[in-house]
């Protein structure tokens, strides 16, 4: 069963990671095209499939638990504690920021390059908010294969 959990966990990371960041690379590049129909289209599609693997992300993390668990690790081991920090930073991030920024730009653009869509899609807040979501994957990546602590 330990084996199966922990296929399960790195499957769902994977769909997770690609659903969200595969997905987020794909529109900060349509973003920089200016085309607002494009971006209106592109983030439109891309909107349910971003939301399934936000909450895929919370699938993983139940998983990983489970499987600590099962392996015997103890819940509160530093590697652990590391890890749900840094979960708690992508969370924080994908659901307070990059969730309602891509809402808001789905929004501004369907009413073509407006002002307000060139002022967000300009914005180095986007930029800097994947910074983050990506730095809190890579130590995340980190704790759970060094196990440090």
């Amino acid at each position: 069963m330990l084996h199966v959990l922990l296929v399960l966990h790195l499957v769902l990371f994977v769909f997770s990671f690609a659903f969200t960041a595969g997905l987020g690379i794909l529109q900060s590049r349509v973003a920089r095209s200016g085309d607002a129909q494009k971006i209106h289209t592109v983030f439109s599609a891309c909107r349910p499939l971003s939301m399934a693997g936000g909450f895929a992300w919370l699938l993983t993390a139940l998983v990983g638990v489970g499987l600590a668990q099962m392996a015997g690790y103890s819940l509160t081991d530093p590697w652990l504690d590391y890890s749900y920090a840094g979960f708690a930073v992508l969370m924080a991030v994908g659901f307070g920021f990059h969730a309602p920024h891509q809402a808001k730009v789905i929004a501004e653009s369907a009413n073509g390059m407006t002002p307000e869509l060139a002022a967000t899609l300009k914005s180095p807040v986007a930029p800097l908010a994947g910074v983050i979501s990506a730095l809190a994957v890579i130590a995340i990546v980190w704790f759970m294969s060094s196990r440090m602590g």
